[in-house]
């Protein structure tokens, strides 16, 4: 590869990272394991002969069928010694339950049996038919909870993998919050956002879940990423630039930029509010027309730039769309208004006109609010997703985790 791309996969690299750390500071940081299984032995071999095993329990056929197809095996022979149950109702029931198991439901394409009666015991002969490769199964990481699935995700983004495939334990979420999570990366990636109808309409992904329900599922995505890694190189340092010269042209009053005075940049950069105008963070900062979540991608990607953390935020509706960022006193919820709306000066006291005889200017709206407080103007979002926003000083707690 020529030296020129590998700077720029690097620069992509140095720009990027934080993106995968978007929500470090509320997500634990997790080793990658993989996949592995430790089910209780019930079963032996034969004469030892791997590919024969006895049995005696139902349990113990199940954990046969598991031992061949965690061995990746084409099939086996499973006998089952002073059997007790219904052998051919037992078989089915095995079948299935191997086969909602996470590496049975990823990997094995078919699986059949035929069964014999010999004298004191029953000869089950299993064949087995895969979808998956020994290796892809061998290499699939494993991640705990909800913190190492929003890991994953956000990697998947930040690296632009094209798929990304692991084992999910103690994650009891539906395909739709794996959904929320993948979105929530890419609106956490103000630098490579590209999609001028949000990437709920313009990018194509899949999400899989094997089996669908349970608390330990192997999830793979799937995403065809809208641009090529040139073009998002390139974005990320248009967009810094843009910011950048926005910043050097507003420096802060004191040592560090507030949230306030990044809003002020924001408010003073776009070209007003507009229901059909961008949402790309660039056009944004460059003078455009901008909708609601323009204006946060913008906003996000000037705090992130100025060490000031900012995490993209949506209700139960999905045009509910705000920021939370932290303050000294804590996390804080940001909506979009404070990017736009303008408040009328009040009217002058006992009919009095100014001195000079014209009205005082508008001033921007600011305002950022606790769980509490955006409780109370009727928003609802999934807490345990975000940061959580109270007022230290008050008599306002967080609830505890359900």
């Amino acid at each position: 590869m020529p030296g020129g791309d590998g700077v720029k996969k690097r620069i992509l690299a140095l720009c990027l990272c934080g993106a995968a750390l978007a929500l470090s500071g509320c997500a634990a940081m997790l080793e990658r394991s993989h996949v592995s299984s430790t089910a209780h032995v019930d079963y032996a071999m034969e004469e030892d002969d791997e590919s024969i095993l006895r049995a005696e329990t139902y349990q113990g056929l199940v954990n046969s069928m598991r031992y061949f197809i965690d061995g990746h095996r084409s099939g086996g022979v499973i006998r089952l010694y002073n059997y007790t149950g219904d052998v051919a109702s037992d078989l089915a029931a095995a079948r299935d339950e191997v086969l909602q198991d996470p590496v049975g439901a990823f990997a094995v394409g078919a699986l059949s049996y035929e069964s014999t009666r010999i004298l004191t015991y029953y000869e089950v002969t299993l064949s087995i038919s895969y979808s998956r490769t020994a290796r892809e199964v061998e290499e699939i990481p494993e991640v705990l909870g909800l913190s190492g699935v929003r890991q994953e995700l956000n990697r998947l983004v930040s690296e632009r993998h094209r798929s990304a495939v692991f084992m999910a334990s103690y994650f009891s979420g539906d395909m739709g919050l794996v959904d929320n999570l993948l979105l929530q990366g890419i609106y956490n990636a103000p630098e490579l956002y590209c999609y001028p109808d949000g990437p709920e309409k313009d990018l194509d992904y899949t999400i899989s879940l094997y089996p669908e329900t349970g608390a330990r599922r192997i999830v793979e995505i799937k995403v065809n990423w809208q641009d090529s890694e040139q073009q998002a190189v390139r974005r990320a340092e248009e967009l810094e630039m843009a910011a950048s010269a926005l910043l050097e042209a507003s420096p802060p009053a004191g040592e560090r930029y507030t949230v306030e005075e990044l809003a002020g940049v924001v408010r003073a950069a776009h070209g007003g509010m507009d229901a059909a105008g961008t949402q790309l963070p660039l056009e944004v900062l460059t003078g455009a027309p901008s909708r609601e979540e323009g204006l946060l991608l913008a906003m996000e990607y000037l705090c992130r730039q100025c060490g000031i953390e900012a995490v993209a935020a949506w209700g139960d509706g999905m045009r509910d769309r705000w920021l939370i960022v932290s303050t000294p006193e804590g996390y804080r919820h940001l909506l979009a208004e404070s990017l736009y709306a303008m408040e009328a000066p009040p009217p002058p006291e006992d009919g009095e006109e100014p001195a000079d005889g014209e009205m005082p200017e508008p001033t921007p709206v600011f305002r950022l609010y606790t769980d509490q407080e955006l409780t109370a103007l009727g928003y609802e979002w999934p807490e345990s997703l975000y940061p959580v926003c109270v007022d230290s000083g008050s008599a306002e707690t967080p609830e505890p985790d359900a």
